[in-house]
């Protein structure tokens, strides 16, 4: 299946039924009263959010949504049946916006919905109430009204679905870093994995889970190049995934490690955050962790080489540069370790942040 994360449909929820109009007819009755019922109402069009879903795929293939009518309403006071509402499932992480066109025909747009929480459900179109019968129109002076209301309209609505992936943990790297092989050595993921570059097409999500059950979801966002902010490579398509993550890892991969004693070795993890600060400044100031992968590539000397270097780079950047092997396992156990760790302390923050703000407003 193609990774799709974005898409154009038209909803429209059902129409209200029409009342009825009837007299009640029995033998020996013979002016028995307005006996019609009302209409069913028109079905609604809910969208809810589900897990199982990675790509907006299915909405490319259809593009129109159409909830069911309410049924009419028939005589001897009987209603219609109201229409079941028509759900569809969208993929966690999803954004809905309606489109709407001015005087002028410019397209504007206003967001409808986050759908961030599997089984988050959200009412886009409501269906529209059935008409009223004629026994709601009788009265001392008009005591057979033969009028009745018509069922009301359900709403239409052209919408753009945008897909931005959720996950804890971000790996990010220049093409060939080896994240793709990373994320499937801690999870079950099976990545695509090949050795040439922009192996990865789209972005592939892997689960960690702890011995307490609960999970860390890591997603390999696409390989990203120089001037991938401005539209250059895979980038432009798959930085707005960078936003919806919690914290980053940045991979480099000691092959593209620069030599020169004179040089920073680790002057690429500037390059990608720069790219990160022209398409969002919000995503530069992301917590990072820095990784150099492919370790088993070097032999002995240089590999102690590249360690003293690193310590050398923490010393005078602040910045600690973790040294792994994502093919053998060098490191790997350790750094997954400091993932969790990562991982508990922001939700240890974010919990007594919210506590903080619940605590304020309640004075």
């Amino acid at each position: 299946m193609r990774f799709v994360d974005e898409a154009i449909i038209t909803a429209r929820s059902g129409k209200g039924g029409n009342g009825c109009a009837s007299f009640r007819r029995e033998r020996f009755i013979p002016k028995g009263g307005p006996d019609g019922g009302d209409g069913g109402r028109g079905g609604d069009i809910i969208f809810r959010a589900s897990t199982r879903l990675m790509t907006l795929y299915d909405f490319r293939l259809k593009r129109h949504y159409e909830a069911k009518n309410g049924q009419p309403g028939m005589g001897s006071d009987r209603y219609g049946r109201a229409a079941d509402p028509l759900v569809l499932e969208l993929p966690v992480g999803t954004l809905v916006f309606e489109v709407v066109q001015d005087e002028d025909g410019n397209d504007s747009e206003r967001l409808l919905a986050d759908l961030v929480e599997d089984g988050q459900e959200v009412v886009i179109c409501k269906g529209g109430d059935g008409g009223r019968g004629n026994i709601h129109f009788k009265s001392p002076t008009n005591r057979a009204p033969r009028r009745c209301e018509e069922g009301w309209p359900g709403e239409e609505k052209r919408l753009r679905l945008e897909l931005k992936m959720l996950a804890d943990v971000g790996l990010l790297g220049l093409p060939n870093a080896g994240k793709s092989t990373f994320i499937s050595s801690v999870s079950a993921a099976r990545p695509k994995i090949a050795a040439y570059p922009f192996t990865t097409l789209v972005p592939n999500l892997g689960v960690i889970q702890d011995e307490l059950g609960r999970r860390m979801i890591i997603a390999d966002i696409p390989g990203l190049i120089e001037g991938a902010s401005q539209g250059l490579g895979l980038g432009h398509t798959f930085l707005k995934h960078v936003e919806r993550t919690r914290f980053l890892v940045h991979i480099l991969s000691c092959e593209d490690l620069v030599h020169d004693d004179a040089a920073d070795p680790f002057a690429g993890f500037d390059l990608l955050n720069d790219e990160l600060a022209r398409f969002d400044p919000r995503l530069a100031q992301k917590n990072q962790l820095h990784v150099v992968n492919k370790i088993d590539l070097l032999d002995h000397d240089a590999l102690q080489d590249l360690t003293a270097r690193a310590r050398a780079h923490e010393q005078e950047t602040g910045r600690r540069v973790y040294l792994l092997s994502a093919l053998r396992g060098d490191g790997l156990e350790d750094f997954v370790n400091l993932l969790w760790e990562r991982l508990h302390a922001m939700n240890r923050e974010e919990a007594q942040a919210a506590s903080l703000d619940e605590d304020q407003e309640n004075g």
